[in-house]
């Protein structure tokens, strides 16, 4: 008697446990059955829909992608290859004693995203805002999407929809721009359980439009008759113009000039090419212009050379001319004009003493002579005042001695005719110096 409830012990101790496993999708999916006090009862494996895949190890659905891989007393394993999202669900483990037992093991497969993509909503154009939208268009769970630019996060719009048993997920940011903004590095990053810490990172960079930018590069120095010109027109925008427009105000080009791209050369300059150049750029956001004046001066040296032999004389001789002027009148005027024999000598105030073969140039030249006869002018006239000073000094003292030695004979007369008793009113005498 002891047998029968010993086997219904048994019997009854005999259970199944199944365990649950996560997996990337489109990979294999290991799916166990642990089985205690196995005493042979028959191990049914379903599916989430509660198809039977295996009865007691023996395959029961015509489907390759499930395989059995193990089965004892202890384990039932199986494996699930090219796992897909539609594998997700349920899987019974049953077995079947005098009361049947069955435990689920749950299938999860991940959906990794991949790199998210860019979608410009609003162009770029300098002083307004461009609008950005980061896509991942597939995950599970929902990835986690952020702007970044230098380092710092921007806050973005975040929104989600389903796409099967996955997700779609979209950030959008709207940020203003300038034309520094050109080029800026911004990226949009992915984060997922999937990826173990790691990240899935779209790097974009700022396309921002704006109108050109003309800037003409001219020569240095001063421009003389027979010179060549060669002007650059330096051009900068978003789109970049393609097209570069020449022209002359007021007047049309020269023959001479040639224009190659954004270059304008003019060979054998003269007077007649003086004036203003204009250089013009447009693209679909603006135009732009710059000017230049060409002003040309006569072809003239300032500074000649010497012959060789500065030292040595070169005779310059002209022959006689006779011109006779015979006007219709009474007079005969005859003019005439002999050229003499001339000895050059190099001037030694146009000499440069630490160049003796180079001609200074006379108006360059310090005017020492008209110095020092300005200065001569100025010492005469200096010297000139004080001699007029001093004799007009000596002339009023010697008139004041002489008019004070005549009032003394005059006071001695007076006295003289009183004493001798004379009329002073006999005469009146003037004494003159």
């Amino acid at each position: 008697m002891s047998v029968p409830y010993l086997s219904a012990s048994i019997a009854r101790c005999q259970a199944v446990q199944a365990e649950s496993v996560t997996v990337l999708e489109g990979g294999t999916a290991h799916i166990s059955c642990h089985l205690q006090n196995y005493d042979g009862s028959i191990v049914v494996i379903q599916n989430p829909r509660r198809q039977t895949l295996f009865f007691n190890g023996t395959r029961a659905l015509k489907e390759d992608r499930f395989q059995m891989v193990l089965f004892t007393p202890h384990l039932v394993r199986i494996s699930l290859t090219n796992v897909s999202v539609s594998d997700e669900g349920g899987y019974y483990c049953q077995l079947y004693t005098e009361s049947t037992h069955h435990h689920v093991a749950t299938l999860s497969v991940l959906v990794p995203p991949e790199t998210p993509t860019v979608e410009v909503k609003q162009e770029a154009v300098e002083g307004g805002q461009a609008e950005l939208t980061c896509v991942s268009p597939r995950s599970k769970p929902a990835a986690t999407l952020r702007w970044m630019r230098n380092g710092r996060e921007i806050p973005g719009d975040v929104s989600q929809k389903e796409n099967g048993k996955a997700f779609s997920v979209f950030s959008t940011i709207r940020i203003p721009v300038e034309r520094k903004d050109n080029g800026a590095a911004l990226n949009c990053e992915a984060i997922h359980p999937a990826l173990n810490d790691q990240k899935k990172i779209r790097h974009y960079r700022l396309d921002v439009y704006f109108a050109p930018t003309v800037g003409i590069v001219s020569p240095l120095g001063i421009l003389r008759e027979g010179d060549s010109l060669t002007l650059t027109c330096s051009v900068s925008g978003n789109p970049l113009p393609r097209h570069i427009q020449w022209s002359k105000i007021n007047d049309t080009l020269p023959e001479r000039a040639e224009i190659s791209g954004s270059t304008l050369q003019i060979s054998r300059l003269s007077q007649s090419h003086n004036g203003t150049y204009l250089c013009q750029a447009q693209n679909n956001f603006g135009r732009a212009a710059d000017q230049y004046t060409l002003l040309v001066y006569d072809n003239v040296s300032l500074t000649t050379m010497v012959p060789p032999t500065p030292n040595a004389t070169q005779p310059i001789t002209s022959h006689p001319v006779t011109q006779t002027l015979l006007p219709d009148g009474k007079d005969n005027v005859s003019l005439t004009t002999t050229a003499a024999t001339q000895t050059y000598q190099p001037r030694s105030d146009l000499t440069d003493p630490e160049d003796p073969g180079a001609v200074v140039d006379p108006k360059s030249a310090v005017p020492y002579k008209a110095i020092a006869v300005v200065l001569a002018l100025l010492v005469f006239t200096v010297i000139c005042v004080l001699v007029i000073t001093i004799w007009c000094s000596v002339r009023q003292k010697g008139s004041y001695l002489t008019h004070e030695a005549s009032g003394l004979d005059e006071h001695g007369e007076v006295q003289e005719a009183f004493l001798n008793g004379n009329d002073a009113s006999q005469g009146k005498k003037e004494y003159l110096l």
